[in-house]
């Protein structure tokens, strides 16, 4: 009688886990680095994301996509987004070097997925906060467009050790930068540069120009004109593990 009632108790737990399996949200196949299926971004937002995260993925083994779902039909953006994940294989292989931004319109939820290889930089503290304090306040105004923009360029600042290209909100850890040294420096120079050193108003006018220019950042100068591609972007092999935050607007 026992073992009749233990194989009935088998049979429909696995008939529940059969049918939450096939009515689970089904994860889209990855063709390029933003897949819009809740049409939250403009023509010209979609390619300029594309477009800065195809850039990244070409200059360093991270890659980042984004993903954007009318609903989560019931799931828990957490479970889905680790299914996004193991499907997608974001970042190289051996690195796990990946990161993906999910974003369920209908639930106003979003989360940053980060990969192994990554979660001892992109911290859950340092997610947390790119969520609160870039994407939210972008997000509450219906500025998805430039809420992602802004919080992937901080999570590429954070990941690839350069602060430079981070969105105008910066991440946790990132101060903005003082201006009054490099400006009294300058006027040193230009005072007296001219006068005591060889090639007279050359060299103080190299060292302004040398301060105005960007390191990595102008490697990704273009990404807000150039065009976006239509395919061509895979994942690399990279493993999760559930590290990353959660959030709300």
């Amino acid at each position: 009688m026992k073992r009749h009632h233990r194989k009935i108790q088998l049979f429909l737990g696995l008939t529940l886990f059969l049918l939450s399996a096939a009515f689970a949200l089904d994860v889209p196949p990855l063709q390029a680095p933003v897949t819009d299926r809740a049409n939250l971004f403009s023509k010209s937002e979609l390619q300029e994301l594309n477009t800065y995260l195809y850039a990244i993925h070409e200059k360093s083994d991270v890659q980042v996509a984004v993903l954007t779902v009318p609903s989560l039909e019931g799931d828990s953006i957490e479970d889905y987004s680790i299914r996004v994940a193991e499907a997608w294989q974001i970042g190289k292989k051996g690195k796990d070097s990946g990161v993906i931004v999910v974003i369920a319109a209908a639930e106003r939820k979003v989360r940053i997925e980060v990969g192994y290889g990554l979660e001892d930089t992109l911290t859950d503290a340092k997610t947390n906060k790119i969520i609160r304090s870039v994407i939210v306040p972008a997000f509450e105004k219906n500025e998805y467009g430039r809420g992602t923009l802004e919080a992937v360029k901080s999570i590429a600042a954070v990941v690839l050790h350069d602060e430079n290209i981070a969105g105008s909100s910066k991440e946790e850890g990132v101060e903005d930068d003082n201006p009054l040294p490099i400006l009294i420096v300058l006027i040193l120079v230009f005072l007296f540069g001219s006068r005591f050193m060889p090639g007279g108003w050359f060299w103080p006018l190299f060292l302004l120009s040398s301060t105005r220019r960007g390191g990595f950042s102008g490697s990704f100068g273009g990404s807000s004109g150039g065009s976006g591609r239509g395919g061509g972007f895979s994942g690399g092999g990279g493993k999760f593990g559930g590290g990353g935050s959660s959030g709300s607007w």
